[in-house]
Parts: C-alpha cells; structure tokens; sequence
C-alpha cells in the first residue's frame, strides 16, 4: 500500500475532532428528527404551510432549491471550520510530540508530507462531513415518507436517488472550494510553523496590512483583497455559476493569491526540512 494511505490513516487518528464533530451533529440531528416525528403537533405547526396536493408552483421550488443549498451551506461551514483548525497547528504538534522525526526516517519526502496534509485538510473533511449530508437527505426522506401528507419542503426528498446526487452536488462543490483554499492553506502552514499562536497572528497581521494601506496607501486594496478571496467560498456555494463567482473576485487578486500560495508552499517545505521552528531557521538555510 502507497505510503500516503498510512499517512491518512494516521491523520485521522491524531485529528479525532475531524471524526468527533460531525458525528456529534449526527447524533444531534437524529434525535431531534426522532422528536419532531413523534410530535404530531410541532410536525404540523412547522409544516402545515408547505403542503401540496397537486403540482408544485415555481415558488415551492425556488424554497425547495433554497433549503437544500443551505444544507450544503451548514454542512461546508462546517467543513471548513475543522480545516481552518487542522491546519495552524499540524506541524507544529508533531513537531512538539516528535512523529516528524519518524516520518523523515522513512522514505516519505518532505513534498508528500505537505500533499498528505493539504489533501487531508481540503479534500478528506469534506467527504468525512458529506456524511452529514447524505444522512439528512435520508432522515428527510423518511420523514416525507412518515407524514400523512406530501410537503413541499421535501418535495426533491422522495427518493434516496436524490440523497446520492445531492451528495455528490456536495462534494464537487467543496472540492472546487478546496482547490481555491489551497494557497491560504500553504500560508497557514507557514505561519504555524513560525509563531505559536498562527491564528491570532494571521488576524492582527491582516488587520494590520488593511490599515496600512489605508493610511499610507490612501487605498482600501487590502481590504478588498481580503473580502474577494475570503467571500469566495460563500459564492462558489450559492452561485449557480461558479466562473461567475470566480470573475466577482477579480482575476487581478486571483493571481495575486495564487502567487502568495505558490512562495508559501516553497516557504513551508524549506521550514519543514528544519530541525526548529522559527523565522531564524529560514533566513539561515
């Protein structure tokens, strides 16, 4: 077996929250599922507006589509959420419990390593909490198939076909966004491999670049650099066209991100190949 699947397995295990999480939720749904089937009252209450005798209007429709994005919205925030925690503190914490050490004892390059850990952070927690999405669209389905009455808010749940394309829907849309998250990811390995607190660092760093070139700069650039790339997620979910969420960023700052994920990468694997983590051990190498 390739190496990188050893390495996966090993990820997941050291990152139970990426596991934990979703399933939590899971748990949390089911049982609030179970008591809203089994109250006829408060089923009736926050449905009776959504039945549908006959064929569904274009406005029960556009409703439907609605609640099913926000699905994929719940689901992707919290996707990315578990990334955004994966990645400031993976190298450091095997640095600090010494499993670095081992993997360059073997034959594993340090650019599998950086593959190994942009793919688990951005495309293996997607598929972990698409989980999440197929079981509600199944949980949805029994609960159409439950009540006396069809529901328009269920109308695209009458079939576990449904459950299945609206998981695969999913899972092309985060990796589409995964893809787009991979330079600030490469900078946040960067970042956690020279401060101790990456996070709060990335935050003050940032406010503090948007204030500079509004004081010296008399230009709010920064700002709207950092509102393109960080509300390019957001669009790429709720875009029906994904090129139209990508020309809204602006190609100009599409190129500037990629070039900052491009010198990142390179930043991150001369880090990596050091034995300290600091900004001295760059500049010395």
């Amino acid at each position: 077996m390739h190496p990188s699947i050893y390495m996966l397995e090993k990820e997941l295990i050291e990152n139970k929250n990426v596991t934990r999480i979703p399933l939590f939720l899971l748990v949390c749904g089911t049982l609030l599922f179970i008591s809203l089937l089994m109250n006829n009252t408060l089923q009736h209450n926050l449905f009776f507006e959504m039945e549908f005798g006959g064929d569904i209007s274009d406005v029960h429709i556009e409703f439907v589509d609605d609640f099913n994005t926000f699905i994929i919205m719940l689901v992707g925030f919290i996707s990315l959420m578990l990334s955004s925690l994966y990645f400031p503190r993976t190298f450091r914490k095997e640095r600090k419990e010494g499993s670095s050490m081992f993997w360059r004892s073997m034959p594993v390059t340090n650019n599998m390593t950086h593959i190994v850990k942009l793919g688990f952070g951005l495309f293996v927690i997607p598929v972990v909490c698409s989980v999440l999405v197929i079981c509600a669209d199944v949980l949805l389905w029994g609960l159409n198939l439950a009540t006396e009455n069809r529901l328009a808010l269920l109308f695209e749940q009458r079939s576990l076909g449904y459950a299945v394309q609206h998981w695969l829907n999913y899972l092309s849309i985060m990796w589409v966004i995964a893809v787009t998250m991979l330079p600030l990811a490469c900078f946040t390995l960067v970042i956690s491999q020279i401060f101790n607190s990456p996070i709060l660092v990335m935050f003050v760093g940032g406010f503090a670049l948007k204030w500079i070139s509004i004081v010296m700069l008399n230009s709010d650039i920064v700002g709207e650099f950092y509102h393109a790339i960080f509300n390019l997620p957001l669009q790429l979910m709720t875009s029906s066209n994904m090129f139209t969420a990508f020309e809204g960023a602006g190609w100009g700052n599409l190129f500037v991100y990629i070039m900052i994920g491009i010198a990142s990468y390179w930043i991150s694997h001369k880090l990596y190949s050091t034995d300290e983590l600091s900004l001295k051990s760059l500049l010395t190498r």
